[in-house]
């Protein structure tokens, strides 16, 4: 008989099927035979794992942890290890089972298999101990040496939340053991346990500063022998941006201004070999900052006239020094110098402007200076730019001096957009109606291949016309916005932000097929999924939860379940990876990169796009009638609070004032989701689960429901309108759920049951629609859009979301009445089930012909009648100007792509299916 390995038994365990008597029968069998045999144990307790015997197993796993003679196959002991892992074994008899085997063999090997199995699991601590042995029985290794602090580092991190005395302890290890290495290169040791590469030097940076030793940074950063101008670093620029902002976080204002002047005017001594890294200094914008940082807020200090004279000369004189060299950096900078005078600020961003306005950069660079202008002196710089302009239209030539005013002048609208369009009172529907048309102007005059102007002209007539439609004014100016977005995509299709803006325009349109069809085109790869994803795939369940009709594409239909389980499989591959990674070969591991790969993890493995991901697929499936599977359920806990948000919510074009919201928030599916909103629809995806199976194991909801009962208007501002109104709902549930299917406070069910369908009942005031819709953001008969937006469509999800949950409690609680399961079986009221199936299928049925109703409304000449509006009035008459022959097709193709993309969402409403197993 072949002998057992690790591998045969995990793949039998996997394929044995969902009887647990079956699964065990060959083990048992072998075990009679051999009930010593630590592999056949082993065997045991992974069946036992797999089918939820959790206590049985650990037990088992611990008993082999002091086995004799001591498990020794590397492969066992890492299966044994990991298994005892995620079961949540002990600590202690984890340690065991690793040093039982050191014991037995006394051979290092063990110790790495240890350390690497403990780093895949994130169990620094348990890392750390391997290591402190290996680094004894290794003492000259010096890649254990500085691996010890990194691990250490790593483990102090992981225990701060649950074990701060532990944690300080880790803390202080890996400080001592970097301090000692710190010293002995002071004194010019070139030991192994010395400091003696920027590799090492790196980490002890990287550790000193994560510790807030930031004095202690700057005291080896000024040493002449591992410090800036010293033969191991050689004035490298990353560690002089380190000293910088060191300095500049710590307030040192003095020393950074002697350093910046110093190395500004270059008065420092580099040798040879450093001259060339320490020449680049004066071109970073990191020393420009700390010159004019320091200098005001010395200039700010008590100090006299002369003094004061000086730093103002001292500052001038750099300033001639480097005129002709990295003038963006030193003009920016010393705008930034000049905040505390109005005119200086106001000189200085004509001057910024002057020589920079023909580059992308220059609004981005300007902006927050332009905003601290009091409204006078924004005038004056007003009237000044446009004068400038006026000059820059007489050039004639089509050269790059043409090019280069057209760039200015879309700079220029820019500004004009920050100034009069992004205002606090918001502008008038005649300011917005004329920068837009001044936009679509400028945008025909840009040139065929300047990308650039041409993506920057069109978003910013994008976003007036979106304001104009926010003004309560017509649909026409979305489907003018759409006309444009497609016109330039024409021309620039490979642009990511451009096609990102126009995927959130079209899906907030209604039309989540054509969203689908640019986002593919986007190549959003592995961890682009997490920052970017949630542009696409927020409340995609109730926008859009059903397969979409993919156009220019070879199948027919494609199914944004598949779309949400791409980005989730994205993250857990690369937590994969990066588990391969921390569990590497040790001696090829990078130790100056642990803590920031360990972060990278982190940022994964408490993702909250991850579960915001993780929830939306469990809706869509739930919203199809579909039972909700365990699929990446394994790194959901309901710890909220320690989420780490990467969401990227600045990839648009931002031309916002700072105190405004941006402009991606008047076509998002709602406001951006947050901890408040994701422990809400734990809570709800919980309360789902207990109505599908009361037995099941679920969620910690400690956590979620602590963070409910404490809600701030921070919290509430992350709903929308629709959201806020079925919550209530899904809490009278979630009691009544609890009375009926666990027995708990069993006596208030009847109450309970009145209580939901009253609420139920409210919703549909006087029999008619009319109130709810209007509560659920839906407007009400004889005011329909012609288009149904996706706030529209929204609140009828939301209902039918609530109401399926309603029946499908009804029908558990019908059946524990009717067959007598439980002990409170009595004291469920059959006619109370009745009346609530009764309740939610009147009002899932008036929710189900609002959508007809507006199918109806889209199929009568829908299209044509966007065509009209949206070529009317003077925008119209812009865009046709801008078109030419193209005005008609482009705003017919449009049109009719709007009415079907609507058609395909309203269909997707009529999917929903509100079904009951039980008669009542």
């Amino acid at each position: 008989m072949a002998a057992l390995s690790v591998g045969s038994i995990d793949e039998k365990v996997a394929t044995s099927g969902t009887n647990i008597k079956q699964a065990l029968k060959d083990c048992t069998k072998k075990l009679q035979k051999r009930p010593k045999d630590p592999y056949l144990l082993y065997w045991k307790a992974a069946v036992h794992l797999k089918f939820g015997k959790r206590e049985e197993a650990i037990q088992q796993l611990e008993e082999l942890c002091d086995w004799t003679p001591a498990i020794t196959d590397p492969q066992l002991l890492s299966a044994v290890y990991s298994k005892l892992v995620d079961g949540n074994g002990s600590e202690s008899k984890r340690q065991a089972l690793w040093q039982n085997a050191f014991k037995s063999t006394k051979d290092s090997d063990t110790l790495i298999t240890w350390f690497e199995s403990a780093a895949i699991h994130d169990r620094w601590k348990e890392a750390q101990q391997a290591l402190v042995v290996l680094s004894s029985k290794f003492p000259k290794d010096e890649h254990y040496l500085f691996s010890l602090p990194a691990v250490s580092q790593l483990a102090a991190d992981v225990l701060q939340t649950n074990d701060q005395k532990m944690s300080q302890f880790y803390t202080l290890l890996s400080y001592k053991k970097l301090s000692a290495a710190v010293t002995k290169a002071m004194k010019g040791d070139k030991s192994v346990d010395a400091v003696t590469t920027r590799r090492e030097l790196r980490l002890v940076l990287q550790i000193y500063l994560k510790q807030g030793r930031r004095k202690e940074v700057l005291e080896i950063l000024d040493d002449p022998i591992i410090g800036l101008f010293s033969q191991l670093v050689l004035c490298d620029l990353s560690f002089v941006r380190m000293k910088i902002e060191v300095l500049l976080e710590e307030e040192m204002w003095q020393q950074l201004w002697d350093f910046c002047v110093a190395a500004l005017k270059g008065t420092h001594s580099p040798d040879e070999k450093s001259r060339t890294s320490y020449d680049l200094w004066q071109t970073d914008y990191i020393l420009w900052k700390g010159l004019h940082a320091s200098c005001n807020a010395l200039l700010s200090q008590d100090m006299s006239d002369d003094a004061r004279e000086q730093l103002r000369q001292t500052a001038g004189n750099i300033h001639e020094q480097h005129e002709a060299k990295n003038r963006r950096a030193r003009l920016l900078a010393r705008t930034a110098g000049s905040l505390p005078d109005q005119d200086a600020l106001l000189e200085s961003c004509c001057s910024y402007f002057q020589g920079f306005s023909k580059e992308r950069y220059c609004f981005d660079d300007l902006r927050p200076y332009i905003e601290m202008l009091e409204s006078s002196h924004q005038a004056k710089f007003e009237d000044w730019y446009h004068e400038l302009i006026r000059g820059k239209d007489q050039i004639q030539d089509g050269g790059s001096g043409l090019a280069d005013a057209l760039r200015t002048e879309v700079t220029a609208c820019k500004i004009d957009y920050l100034l009069s369009i992004s205002t606090q009172d918001g502008a008038s529907k005649e300011r917005l109606e004329t920068f837009a048309q001044e936009c679509i102007k400028l945008l025909k005059r840009t040139g065929e291949d300047d990308y650039a102007s041409q993506e920057d002209i069109c978003a910013l007539a994008v976003m007036t016309l979106v304001k104009l439609h926010e003004t309560g004014a017509s649909q026409e100016y979305l489907v003018q916005a759409e006309i444009l977005m497609r016109q330039l995509l024409s021309t620039v299709g490979d642009s990511r932000k451009a096609g990102l803006l126009q995927a959130r325009l079209v899906s907030f349109l209604g039309n989540f097929s054509e969203a689908m069809q640019v986002w593919s085109g986007l190549r959003i790869k592995e961890v682009l999924s997490e920052t970017l994803g949630h542009h696409m795939f927020t409340r995609v369940s109730i926008t859009h939860p059903f397969p979409y009709t993919a156009r220019m594409d070879g199948r027919s239909k494609q199914d944004p379940i598949n779309a949400l389980e791409k980005s989730l499989k994205t993250a857990t591959t690369i937590i994969h990876r990066i588990d391969n990674f921390m569990g590497a070969d040790l001696e090829a591991m990078q130790y100056d990169r642990l803590l920031e790969i360990a972060d990278f993890k982190a940022a994964l493995t408490r993702s909250m796009s991850y579960h915001l991901l993780f929830l939306e697929r469990r809706r869509i499936q739930r919203l199809r009638g579909l039972s909700c599977d365990d699929l990446y359920l394994d790194l959901i806990d309901g710890n909220v609070a320690g989420l780490i948000d990467s969401r990227d919510t600045q990839r648009l074009w931002n031309y916002e004032h700072s105190k405004a919201p941006r402009f991606e928030n008047l076509i998002a599916s709602g406001p951006l989701p947050g901890r408040y909103w994701i422990a809400l629809y734990l809570f709800i995806d919980d309360t789902c689960a207990l109505i599908s199976s009361p037995e099941s194991s679920r969620i910690h909801m400690g956590m979620v429901e602590g963070k409910l009962k404490s809600v701030t208007s921070d919290d509430d501002a992350e709903l929308t309108t629709a959201e806020k109104s079925v919550t209530s709902g899904w809490k009278k549930l979630r009691t009544l759920a609890t009375m009926a299917l666990l027995g708990e406070k069993i006596e208030g069910i009847s109450e309970a049951f009145e209580d939901m369908k009253a609420w139920l009942s409210g919703i549909r005031e006087d029999t008619s629609l009319a109130e709810a819709l209007k509560k659920l953001s839906i407007k009400s008969e004889g005011s329909f859009d012609l288009l149904p937006l996706a706030p529209h469509v929204q609140p009828m999800f939301l209902i039918m979301e609530l109401l399926q949950a309603c029946m499908r409690f009804s029908d558990a609680a019908f059946k524990i009445q009717k067959s007598k399961s439980q002990k409170w079986h009595s004291s469920i009221p059959k006619k109370e089930i009745a009346g609530l199936q009764s309740v939610a299928q009147d009002l899932f049925q008036a929710v189900r012909q609002r959508a007809l109703d507006w199918t109806n409304k889209l199929t009568d000449g829908a299209s044509e009648d966007l065509m009209k509006h949206a070529s009317s009035g003077a925008i119209g008459e812009a865009m046709e100007g801008l078109l030419g022959s193209r005005a008609k097709p482009a705003t017919a193709e449009t049109a009719s792509m709007l009415v079907q993309g609507a058609l395909a969402t309203l269909d997707g409403v009529l999917q929903v299916k509100l079904e009951s197993k039980q008669s009542s």
